[in-house]
């Protein structure tokens, strides 16, 4: 929290409003797919009733149904669940096995953490989109094998950007005096180095973030995702596709949903980029609103 005001005022004092509503968006996502099992049971998300197979939006069903008949403000809650966990678990993997490895490549900077980064370079060089499907095709579908996929095919990329930072801070002054004082290389790098690109882990975690939902989304549209019934935005676009021109809600209610997350996600990332630059922190007193 200590460090979350502080963010929220320099976005009011910078009037950089596309960012707050970025975070009201994030937040609204984030507490309806904690509370999922409270606004709606599992059986109100996946239950077919083809009576109400492609029904428009009313006071019983405030975004329709599809063309099971299911209702669609329960799938999209359900949903948004989904894509965060997806999300969060494998970003958060990524981000801790990249900066394991940025970290002890740039800071033993000898024959091992050559090969490894070159190994980092030739996974990289792979589309993630395309690497994701090979390893999803050999795990086989499931929120687990995505999960893993995506994780997998972002340690490159986190590794990569953290190894120059470390490689660069090593060097400097509060490091050396640290090593003189008799510090190990693990408190050294772990305490002194690795704090001091928080920032950056930041940042670049909220933009990994919106990545990772888009990929999610994009392979369960290919149906290499959470299988049926599990509600998954993409899944619902792949499953009512076919219904664009008829009814488009139940296109449009999951497509709408995944834009202003992924839109929110970057507009926040852009955020605190610029809030943890010293250059953009320093706000003239005539800039308050």
């Amino acid at each position: 929290m200590s460090a979350i005001l502080p963010f929220l005022r320099f976005l009011v004092i910078t009037r950089r409003y596309m960012a707050l509503l970025g975070v009201a968006v994030i937040v609204i996502f984030a507490v309806a797919a904690l509370a999922a099992p409270l606004l709606f049971d599992w059986t109100t998300a996946t239950r077919v009733n083809l009576g109400d197979a492609l029904a428009t939006p009313s006071l019983d069903l405030p975004l329709g149904a599809d063309e099971m008949g299911r209702n669609m403000i329960a799938r999209l809650v359900w949903g948004a669940r989904t894509s965060l966990l997806v999300a969060g678990v494998s970003v958060g993997a990524a981000l801790l096995a990249g900066l394991l490895i940025g970290g002890l490549c740039g800071y033993y900077d000898n024959r091992a953490s050559f090969i490894t980064m070159r190994a980092m370079d030739a996974i990289i060089s792979f589309p993630r989109i395309l690497l994701a499907i090979m390893l999803i095709t050999i795990l086989g579908p499931g929120m687990t094998s995505l999960t893993l996929a995506i994780a997998i095919s972002s340690v490159p990329v986190f590794a990569r950007l953290f190894r120059g930072p470390v490689l660069s801070l090593k060097s400097r002054d509060f490091v050396l005096a640290s090593r003189s004082l008799g510090a190990g290389d693990m408190r050294l790098l772990f305490r002194h180095v690795l704090p001091n690109i928080a920032s950056l882990v930041i940042v670049q975690g909220s933009i990994s973030l919106a990545e990772a939902v888009l990929i999610a989304s994009g392979l369960s549209f290919l149906g290499l995702g959470p299988q049926p019934p599990v509600p998954e935005w993409g899944a619902m676009i792949a499953q009512s596709r076919s219904h664009l021109m008829s009814t488009p809600h139940v296109v449009l209610a999951p497509g709408i949903a995944l834009f202003l997350l992924v839109l929110s996600l970057n507009l926040v990332g852009d955020g605190l980029r610029d809030f943890t630059d010293p250059k953009s922190t320093r706000i003239s007193p005539g800039a308050a609103p």
